[in-house]
């Protein structure tokens, strides 16, 4: 089969490798869509911390948001899911460590997630086995191009959540990216006031046409005035300025993931404030509840996807990831046709190039 491979910073092909066969419990499913990121981009280009942490190395297939159609099972798995559109979590863990027991399975000290961290082969290949503990079933209404959104804006679904955001806060989501639009959204079907910041206009007219409230930045009128902040760019400014916005007694979750240490970050003020600060490590428990906010028409991702690039077309998609400036956050790669080429697998027709 065809996969995904990086050899090395800006060194990408598609490689071919053995078709892997489920064992118990798994399932393989054919990947219909991968989602590119930031991560992605920082393996791409050789910028990443897995790298400079030697928490990942050169080669790999990379890829960890996705969405497909099962087509085979493995010994002792549900048969209902054959021919089922679905999308999985990336985490692989061991199972057996107290977290694990526990149903923490992010906190694993044992976990791989693929494309990502640990040995095992990322997203990015025509077919996947997967855990089928790890899969959602995608609903009629769900697309394909959502589908392989659910994995990165869960994560947003965490976020609001950790913070319980209530219909009596003032939200602050700093950044317009795909993590920030979905938080923003979500917060608001949380009944609270929510703002947006962002210097991109282009990211600042997408939140407006989903309804949202943009600026460019806080005014002077912003400081310590938000119940909850959410980061959600991973901008060292951004992280500092979170500080700058909460409110005493209020809560920050940082959902962006810095690549540098933040300089000058004001941990003092929020032990003045006695403000809480969450990390906020994916979206694994959320899904359900991002699917139904997506069902209710609460949250949009379709709106979130550029363009969809063919798969012989792999520099060009992460040339595109890299631009500034783009109306719309999200890249995605098409690994496979949609399996019943209806509504079910219908994408976005503006995002289709």
């Amino acid at each position: 089969m065809k996969a995904v491979m990086l050899t090395g910073p800006r060194a990408l092909e598609v490689a071919e490798i053995d078709t892997p066969v489920p064992g118990p419990g798994e399932v393989l499913v054919r990947v219909s869509l991968l989602g590119l990121c930031g991560t992605d981009l920082g393996f791409y280009d050789g910028s990443s911390n897995y790298l400079r942490d030697g928490l990942k190395t050169y080669p790999f297939v990379l890829g960890h948001e996705w969405t497909g159609t099962v087509t085979a099972l493995g010994p002792g798995t549900d048969a209902e899911l054959l021919g089922r559109r679905v999308a999985g979590h990336n985490f692989r863990v061991c199972g057996r460590c107290r977290h694990c027991r526990a149903g923490r399975i992010r906190y694993c000290p044992g976990r791989s997630e693929i494309g990502v961290l640990g040995p095992l082969p990322g997203a990015g290949t025509e077919f996947l086995v997967a855990p089928a503990e790890t899969l959602t079933r995608l609903p009629d209404f769900l697309s394909d191009a959502s589908g392989a959104l659910l994995e990165p804006t869960a994560a947003a679904v965490h976020a609001v959540e950790r913070v319980a955001v209530s219909a009596r806060d003032r939200v602050a989501v700093l950044g317009a990216g795909t993590l920030g639009i979905a938080a923003a959204q979500v917060a608001r079907a949380s009944g609270a006031r929510t703002v947006v910041f962002d210097p991109q206009p282009a990211a600042r007219d997408l939140a407006g046409s989903l309804g949202l409230s943009a600026s460019a930045a806080p005014g002077a009128g912003d400081a310590e005035s938000y119940d909850a902040v959410i980061e959600a760019s991973g901008s060292e400014a951004a992280v500092r300025s979170a500080v700058d916005l909460v409110a005493p007694g209020g809560r920050v979750a940082q959902l962006g993931t810095p690549h540098h240490p933040v300089d000058d970050f004001d941990a003092a003020s929020l032990v003045i404030r006695d403000v809480t600060l969450h990390g906020v490590l994916s979206g694994i428990g959320h899904w359900d509840r991002l699917v139904h906010l997506v069902g209710t028409g609460a949250v949009e991702l379709d709106a979130l996807v550029d363009r969809v690039f063919p798969i012989h077309d792999l520099d060009a998609a992460f040339a595109r990831l890299a631009e500034g400036g783009r109306s719309r956050p999200k890249v995605l790669v098409r690994m496979a046709p949609s399996a019943d080429g209806g509504t079910s697998g219908r994408e976005p027709a503006e995002a289709v190039r």
